[in-house]
C-alpha cells in the first residue's frame, strides 16, 4: 500500500516543505491559494474570538478533507495517508486526542491516517477593533440536504430560541442552489429571520476521490468553531436515523463502502475528541430515533410555514450527481434511483407528503434512462435485495456502537427504514 505524506499550513508560513510532501497552503484571510479555496482564513477570524484548540481542530479537519480528495483511491479500496498540520497548540493533543482523530478519520473514510501536528511559525494578526458576536443558544448545521432542511424546520419550531445555522459548500453548484433557496425561504416565512452562515472550503483544481467521506467530519468542525465562538453548548446534526445506521443492505456494501459520516459511533467519536480537546460543545443527532419519513412526518404535523413541501423539493438528497454524463442530463439534479433518492423518495410517501423534486429519472430520453439505470444496478439491486431479505439482525449485533447503544432499537428502527424503501418503484 503506496503511502501519500501531505504538509498543510498557511500561505505565509517561512517552513520548507518536505520533497516527500504534497504541499497544501491555507489562505491567511478568506480567499484562494494555488491548491484551498477558502472562505475562513487560516486563523478562523470571521467566526470571532475562539480557542487555539477550536482553531486547530478545524485546520485539521480541513487539511484531512482536501488531501481526501486529492488522493486518488486504488482498486484495493483503502489508502495510507500521511498529513503533516501546522497547529497554534501542539501540545494540546499530545495526551491522545491526536490520535483519537486519526482513527476518526480511519472510521469514516476506510483508510489509514497518520497525523503529525508541528508548531505553526505564524502569529495571529492582531485586529484593530475585536468583534464578539453575540451569544447563541445552539448551532445547527443545515447543507442543502432534505434531512438538514427538516431538521432546520423542525428546531424552529420546538425551541424557543432559534439556532444559528451553518452550511459548507465547496465546487458543488446544486448543493450551493439549495442552501441559498434554503436560506431565502427561512428568511421570508418566520418572523425574525434565522441567521444562517455559508462557509465555503474546497481543493483547488481537480478531485481524484469521487467521494467525500471526510466531508463531515470539516462540516461538523465548522459547527463546533461556530458553536464555540457563540458560546453555545450544542451543535445539532439532523440527520435521519435510519440512513446514520449504516447497515449493509447488501453483503457486498458493507463498512466504510456506505457513509459513516452520521453514524452514532460517529457522534460518540466526536464527543469525546472534543472532551479531550477542552471544547465545552456537545454534538448531537435530533433525528437519530426516526426514519426519513417518520421525521418528514414529524414536521408536517408541526403545520410548518406554508411552502414548505415545495423547498423541500429543492433540496438535494443524491450521492451521485453525475447527471452531466448522461446525454440530455443535468447534474444539479437528484437523479431518483441512488440509495439516497431512493430513501428520499420513500420518506414522501410514508409522510403522505407531496413530493416536488424534479428527479433526473423522470426528465430523461428512453436511452437516457435506461444509462442511468444501468449506472443504479448495484443500488437498485442493494435495495432489492434488504427489502426482500431483510437486515441481518447479526449485522446488528456485530456492529460497532456506542457504549450505550440500544440494539432493539436499532433493528426496529432498521425495520422501519426498509418498509420506507419498500414502498419505493425502482423501474
Amino acid at each position: 500500500m503506496a503511502l501519500t505524506r501531505f504538509y498543510i499550513c498557511s500561505d505565509d508560513s517561512l517552513s520548507d516543505i518536505p520533497a516527500s510532501h504534497h504541499g497544501l497552503t491555507w489562505p491567511t484571510a478568506a480567499g484562494e491559494t494555488d491548491t484551498i479555496q477558502s472562505g475562513l482564513g487560516w486563523w478562523l477570524d470571521t467566526l470571532g474570538v475562539l480557542p487555539d484548540q477550536a482553531i486547530d481542530l478545524v485546520r485539521v479537519a480541513g487539511a484531512a478533507y482536501a488531501a481526501d480528495r486529492l488522493s486518488d483511491r486504488p482498486s484495493s479500496f483503502t489508502r495510507q495517508l500521511d498529513l503533516t498540520v501546522e497547529v497554534s497548540e501542539p501540545t494540546a493533543w499530545e495526551s491522545g486526542a491526536a490520535d483519537q482523530l486519526a482513527q476518526l478519520l480511519c472510521w469514516l473514510t476506510g483508510d489509514t491516517w497518520e497525523l503529525h501536528l508541528v508548531q505553526d511559525p505564524t502569529t495571529r494578526a492582531e485586529p484593530a477593533t475585536i468583534i464578539e458576536p453575540s451569544p447563541v443558544d445552539s448551532v445547527a448545521l443545515l447543507s442543502g440536504g432534505l434531512d438538514s432542511y427538516l431538521g432546520a424546520l423542525h428546531l424552529l419550531g420546538t425551541r424557543d430560541k432559534a439556532p444559528l445555522f451553518v452550511g459548507h459548500y465547496d465546487s458543488a453548484t446544486a448543493i450551493r442552489h439549495a442552501q441559498n433557496a434554503i436560506r431565502k425561504w427561512l428568511q421570508s416565512s418566520y418572523p425574525e429571520a434565522p441567521s444562517y452562515s455559508q462557509i465555503e472550503f474546497s481543493q483547488v483544481g481537480r478531485k481524484k476521490e469521487s467521494s467525500s467521506r471526510s466531508r463531515s467530519l470539516l462540516f461538523m468542525t465548522l459547527g463546533v468553531a461556530t458553536a464555540a465562538s457563540r458560546n453555545a453548548a450544542t451543535l445539532f446534526v439532523p440527520e435521519n436515523g435510519f440512513t446514520s445506521l449504516n447497515l449493509p443492505l447488501h453483503p457486498n456494501r458493507a463498512g466504510a463502502l456506505s457513509t459513516r459520516s452520521t453514524h452514532p459511533e460517529t457522534f460518540y467519536r466526536v464527543n469525546i475528541l472534543l472532551e479531550s480537546l477542552g471544547i465545552p460543545v456537545s454534538v448531537t443527532n435530533p433525528f437519530a430515533d426516526y426514519t426519513k419519513g417518520g421525521e418528514m412526518h414529524l414536521v408536517a404535523d408541526a403545520n410548518p410555514p406554508t411552502g414548505w413541501e415545495r423547498i423541500a423539493g429543492l433540496t438535494v438528497s443524491c450521492s451521485k450527481l453525475d447527471g452531466a454524463r448522461i446525454k440530455g442530463g443535468n447534474s444539479t439534479l437528484n437523479c431518483g434511483l441512488c440509495y439516497a433518492c431512493v430513501t428520499r423518495r420513500g420518506a414522501f410517501i410514508a409522510a403522505g407528503v407531496t413530493d416536488h423534486t424534479i428527479y433526473l429519472s423522470d426528465t430523461l430520453t428512453p436511452a437516457g434512462r435506461k444509462e442511468l439505470h444501468e449506472r443504479r444496478y448495484s443500488d437498485r439491486a442493494a435495495i432489492s435485495y434488504a427489502t426482500a431479505r431483510g437486515i441481518d439482525d447479526d449485522a446488528i449485533d456485530g456492529g460497532t456502537w456506542p457504549p450505550d447503544a440500544d440494539l432493539d432499537a436499532i433493528e426496529e428502527l432498521a425495520h422501519r427504514g426498509l418498509a420506507e424503501l419498500g414502498q419505493v418503484d425502482l423501474i
